[in-house]
């Protein structure tokens, strides 16, 4: 990156204090911010860092009357901290052009206006990319697959026959959608598969992390509305259906069936059992094991989960237990002494 603070300025929408020329050539936080580097600013709690940090620049919401370096004035120096880091995103990334000559494509397969497809990707027959679709090397993009214009599919990305990915959508390397269902019967003491011949769901500007596995449907869909952002390492089981705007972060796993709502959020390697019902704008705490329903816009946590104010008692009191034993103890033997006295 190379911009001047007034260019950051105006990419941000903001206003400059100090030397609108000063040069700006990367991005950083306060405490590792050296020459050159851009850092924001929160609250006023890290003032004092700023004070010691090396930074060339800071976007803030109101400069201190001792500030040295050159300030970018926005009302929340935190998004505006993003932009910046989306305008580097940008220069930074190096996208597969055209088509490259190992790419294998079945003819019947339809590719829209100034789609990419790297070295050893696989596009199955009857697959239909939108427009700027880029497909990474190594990843396959199955039968009669559906991407809508301006997905992105890194390296090593499964799409089962029959996944449908909306506009927009990124994912991350290693993640499979569309693999069977967890579906077997019990049958003279042997498992029996029972066949999955449903399908995947994603809607517009979902992102999804590395290595999640989204099971296709044992009949009708799993669906993922639109705007959910998907951690890595994630395990949605089939027929579950996620609503829009859900966050989802690592190692979080959803059992068949299960209904999350709309603006749902959900903590690193909580589970949730099959068959529930995830009220909108519900929170479901780290490491929360759900083995039932969630009211809207409640918050649960601990296992099983429950809600979370009543979580915190109860992790209080545990805390107390040694020292509740201690005194049990010493009341039982003052009680024997009483005993003894009285016969």
């Amino acid at each position: 990156m190379n911009l001047t603070v007034g260019d950051i300025a105006a990419l941000v929408g903001g206003q400059v204090s100090g030397d609108p020329s000063v040069m700006i050539t990367g991005v950083n936080g306060v405490d590792e911010a050296g020459n050159g580097d851009l850092c924001f600013i929160r609250n006023v709690q890290y003032l004092p860092q700023l004070a010691q940090s090396r930074a060339a620049a800071v976007l803030i919401q109101e400069a201190p009357a001792d500030l040295t370096i050159p300030a970018i004035l926005v009302p929340k120096p935190d998004l505006a901290f993003a932009m910046v880091l989306k305008h580097c995103e940008t220069q930074q990334l190096r996208h597969p052009a055209g088509i490259h000559a190992a790419a294998v494509i079945d003819p019947t397969a339809t590719l829209g206006h100034q789609v990419a497809v790297g070295a050893c990707a696989v596009i199955e027959a009857g697959a239909v990319l939108g427009d700027n679709v880029i497909i990474y090397s190594g990843a396959y993009i199955g039968r009669a697959v559906r991407i809508g214009a301006g997905t992105i599919v890194y390296p090593n990305v499964t799409l089962r026959e029959e996944t449908e990915v909306g506009a927009r959508c990124i994912i991350h390397a290693g993640a499979a959608i569309g693999s069977d269902g967890f579906g077997y019967a019990p049958l003279e003491g042997a498992w029996m598969k029972i066949p999955q011949v449903g399908r995947v769901v994603i809607e517009d500007d979902v992102e999804i992390g590395s290595c999640t596995a989204i099971d296709r449907a044992t009949f009708g869909e799993t669906r993922v509305g639109k705007g959910t952002k998907i951690d890595n390492l994630v395990q949605i089981g089939h027929n579950v259906r996620i609503g829009e705007h859900c966050a989802l972060a690592g190692m979080v796993g959803v059992a068949g069936s299960a209904l999350l709502k709309d603006r749902v959020q959900v903590g690193a390697s909580a589970g949730i059992k099959g068959h529930l019902s995830i009220g909108e704008g519900a929170t479901v705490a780290a490491r929360s094991g759900v083995i039932k329903s969630v009211e809207p816009g409640s918050i649960v946590s601990g296992f099983p989960a429950i809600d979370h104010q009543e979580e915190r008692r109860v992790m209080v009191a545990q805390r107390r237990i040694p020292e509740l034993i201690r005194r049990i103890r010493l009341l039982e033997r003052e009680l024997e002494a009483l005993k003894e006295q009285l016969t």
